[in-house]
């Protein structure tokens, strides 16, 4: 496992919790109260724990150990010496993530993820469809605390997540997800935690002396040099920032993969060096999920997203297309 994994698995781990806000936002006024304080813990509280993590993909899992600090929006995440992300360390403030990898000595510097998280809560908030369905009872007992046990489903009955709350606080100490067949697909739960903990204003800064700094910009940069790609991107004062970039084959045919993201929503931008067919396109735009695509000189662009349709227009123009 390379150390480029982690960021895979924990920006997995998150999508995965994104179920659970879009599933919040849809409830409305009508949501539970313990639900309402779990969304509001997740901006104010502080403390501190240690929490185990476990990510499945298919037949395989990762299970891993995560030293947790939290100070409302602030949050850092240490990798105990031990294990595949041994030593990495992520810090996340209002205005952006950093993601350190020892055995490369170099910081990834990406977007926040709680804004998208929370402007997600919010668009889908004001939209209709089906609502999902909440179960509380009581829980058992973690860390001492007797906790409420959520279950979070769909109106058909199939069951998403799951979660134990401390009631007082609003804190989630242990959640569970699933998959379709039931089978739990990631899940998270404290060992340990303070809730009176002593911070030092380092702890939310993340610099290491000697450190590659590295953001999406500059792979964006390598990836248009070595590749041949046109140079077409959202200018860095947009308000969609860059997230991630690579090269993905969609099919036969190897693509230029541009993601971005801001509190209203992600999108994402394929550029393909030759033409495609339109037909072909439209499997992209699913549900929520809307797209445009526009040709030029001999490339074919697609962007695809869930800003609604007028957005997303704007956002192509943004982009020539």
């Amino acid at each position: 496992m390379t150390a480029m994994v982690p960021a895979r698995l924990w920006g997995s781990f998150l999508g995965l919790f994104l179920c659970f806000g879009v599933a919040v936002a849809q409830g409305g006024d009508d949501l539970p109260d313990l639900i309402k304080k779990v969304v509001d813990a997740s901006g104010r509280l502080r403390y501190s724990g240690t929490r185990v993590v476990l990510l499945k993909f298919g037949p395989d899992q990762q299970r891993h150990v995560e030293i947790v600090k939290k100070a409302g929006p602030k949050t850092r995440i240490e990798f105990p010496e031990e294990g595949s992300f041994r030593g990495q360390i992520i810090v996340e403030t209002e205005n952006e993530r950093r993601h350190y990898f020892p055995e490369k000595n170099q910081i990834e510097v990406l977007p926040p993820r709680r804004d998208e998280l929370n402007g997600r809560w919010l668009k889908m908030g004001r939209r209709g469809g089906p609502k999902p369905t909440f179960k509380i009872a009581n829980g058992s007992v973690i860390l001492g605390v007797p906790t409420k046990q959520v279950e979070v489903g769909a109106e058909n009955g199939f069951v998403f997540q799951r979660m134990w709350v401390d009631p007082r606080t609003g804190l989630v100490l242990k959640r569970e997800m699933y998959g379709r067949d039931g089978t739990i697909q990631a899940s998270s739960e404290f060992t340990k935690l303070d809730y009176s903990p002593d911070f030092s204003r380092s702890d939310f800064v993340l610099n290491v002396s000697g450190a590659k700094i590295v953001t999406p910009r500059d792979r964006l940069g390598e990836l248009l040099q070595k590749e041949g790609y046109l140079n077409v991107s959202l200018s860095p004062k947009d308000p969609f920032k860059l997230e991630s970039c690579r090269i993905q084959r969609i099919g036969n045919v190897p693509a230029l993969v541009q993601d971005y993201v801001n509190k209203d929503g992600r999108v994402t931008l394929f550029q393909f060096r030759a033409d495609v067919d339109q037909n072909r396109l439209r499997k992209f735009g699913r549900g929520e999920v809307r797209t445009i695509s526009w040709q030029r000189n001999g490339s074919t662009f697609v962007l695809l997203g869930t800003p609604n349709e007028s957005k997303l227009q704007e956002i192509a123009q943004r982009l020539g297309g």
